[in-house]
């Protein structure tokens, strides 16, 4: 039975490197997973959004302008039950730049085990979690432009088996300011390496004889295929249009161009009531947005829908700029992703 689980195990990493295949093949998948509410609300538009924590792993360039300490503690119920969570942290060095860190994480929970034999369980659970954890630097080179790295190291564990690797991110932010603060950003994410997953459960020990006189086990041990991570290139575009007293409303689009899916637009607009609080509206996917009917070929594989949110500012009652935050995310095939933040600045 035990075997028959592994073997599983093994299928399920197979097929869904399969599954997940567009224009090519990529895992750890978890990687694009919006990580901020903000983020999330703009449908993953912050790629040309300059000074803010929220936009930091949309392009690490964003950052540059930040000024003083910002904390960032994330989290989203996500499908089936599993959570995601993600905290930064980011530090202005004056006249050097600014540097950032960060852990991020998506949480199986405790899954059952199930065999042919036992399809109502075994009475034993194993889970699969995948991590990554940040250094990010950036820096303003003149009024203009801007630019950051980040160097990622990534983990994916799937009860006994684990595959880890390095991943890098880096970006530009420039400001064109010739209509409406005109920016423009750029970013390329998760260049890396390939993956392949290693450990226990692909060591299995085989009966070859039943004489008890020869040896009769032998110990094999099966190699996973290497996959490639996710990697993107994402380049977008925003506009701060002054409105009434204080308020702004800044529009965002981005084009995104994935190793494994096809590209796609997405779309932001956010109304900041000052700086009490703000609203948010947008779609993770323009090709579908006016047709609700549009099949999964049609969509290119991107089941991104109507996103939304809002944003509170706190300061009135802390005397300290912080915020809590809501977002959404529809999906064609799935339960809306609930998001919810805490932001600190100091």
């Amino acid at each position: 039975m035990k075997s028959k689980f592994y073997h599983s195990i093994i299928l399920v990493l197979i097929i869904n490197n399969f599954l997940s295949a567009g224009q090519g093949s990529a895992g750890a998948k978890f990687l694009q997973i919006n990580t901020t509410t903000r983020g999330a609300a703009n449908a993953g538009t912050l790629v040309a959004r300059p000074g803010l924590i929220d936009a930091l792993t949309y392009n690490p360039a964003t950052t540059a302008t930040l000024t003083g300490t910002n904390f960032v503690i994330h989290h989203s119920n996500y499908f089936v039950g599993m959570s995601f969570d993600y905290m930064s942290f980011t530090y202005n060095l004056p006249s050097f730049g600014t540097v950032s860190m960060g852990l991020l994480g998506l949480l199986s929970g405790d899954i059952e085990e199930t065999t042919e034999l036992q399809p109502l369980g075994t009475g034993r659970t194993f889970t699969a979690n995948d991590f990554a954890g940040f250094v990010s630097f950036a820096r303003s080179m003149t009024d203009k432009f801007s630019g950051g790295g980040t160097i990622k190291y990534v983990i994916q564990n799937i009860d006994k088996l684990s595959a880890s690797g390095i991943a890098f991110d880096m970006g530009a932010i420039y400001k064109v300011g010739l209509f409406y603060d005109m920016t423009i950003g750029f970013s390329i994410k998760n260049f890396g390496g390939d993956m392949k997953y290693e450990g226990e459960n692909l060591q299995q020990t085989i009966k070859l004889n039943d004489n008890v006189f020869e040896e009769d086990d032998v110990r094999i041990e099966v190699t996973s295929e290497n996959y490639s991570l996710p990697i993107s290139f994402d380049l977008g575009s925003s506009l701060t249009i002054p409105m009434r007293k204080s308020d702004q409303l800044i529009p965002s689009i981005a084009i995104h161009n994935i190793a494994d899916q096809a590209e796609f637009l997405s779309f932001g607009l956010e109304y900041n009531f000052g700086e009490l609080m703000y609203f948010i509206l947008g779609h993770g996917n323009l090709n579908g947005m006016f047709d609700n009917k549009a099949s999964e070929m049609e969509l290119n594989g991107n089941m991104r829908g109507f996103t939304g949110g809002f944003g509170i500012n706190l300061r009135p009652v802390f005397n300290t700029k912080s915020w809590i935050s809501y977002s959404f995310e529809d999906h064609k095939y799935f339960a809306p992703i609930h998001s919810f933040e805490v932001t600190i600045e100091f």
